[in-house]
């Protein structure tokens, strides 16, 4: 069964950067889940970009804010960029999370 979803890890001197583009949905949560279990290892610094989304859901916004809280748990840094369309980022705002789209610019 081929992934509607996509997650590209790049490691640079303590930094893990993170991009996650696609359906990013309850459907692939478990898979993402155990990606990211098996990927973050110790970093310094952890860099998130979101973008080319198809669709968002509650899910994912939990997921990104349980790799915040380990970050603070464990001491590294987690920056948060999205780059969504017009209909996702006003999901995002009207559910309370827009803080999430204001977050520092992670990288491109």
């Amino acid at each position: 069964m081929t992934e509607n979803f996509n997650i590209d890890y790049k490691k640079n001197n303590g930094e893990l950067a993170i991009v996650f583009s696609g359906q990013l949905t309850i459907s692939s949560i478990k898979k993402m889940t155990e990606s990211l279990k098996a990927n973050i290892d110790h970093p310094e610094k952890v860099l998130i970009s979101v973008k080319d989304v198809e669709n968002l859901d509650l899910t994912f916004v939990q997921l990104i804010q349980s790799i915040k809280n380990s970050g603070k748990k464990n001491g590294y840094e987690v920056l948060v960029s999205m780059k969504l369309p017009e209909d996702l980022s006003s999901l995002l705002v009207n559910a309370g999370f827009g803080n999430l789209l204001q977050t520092k610019e992670a990288h491109e």
